[in-house]
């Protein structure tokens, strides 16, 4: 592959980032909540089409591996 040449960006639905992630709805809304306990500034932001949330598929993929260095790995 050539330097300049882009990948392609593909946008997960959430659900499919739910099944990844092995997490539920909920979980999610709340890592992106500021104000929950559970709050993940690191966890991807989502972008929107319409009412439908997506994630970008290479932010997700960068989420789990700042998870595995972190646990050492």
């Amino acid at each position: 592959m050539q330097k300049n040449q882009q990948m392609a960006l593909r946008v997960l639905r959430r659900d499919e980032v739910q099944r990844r992630l092995g997490i539920a709805r909920s979980t999610i809304y709340a890592y992106l909540n500021q104000r929950s306990a559970t709050y993940r500034p690191e966890f991807p932001k989502p972008v929107y089409q319409g009412s439908a949330m997506g994630f970008i598929e290479q932010e997700v993929d960068e989420y789990v591996l700042g998870l595995m260095r972190a646990r050492g790995s």
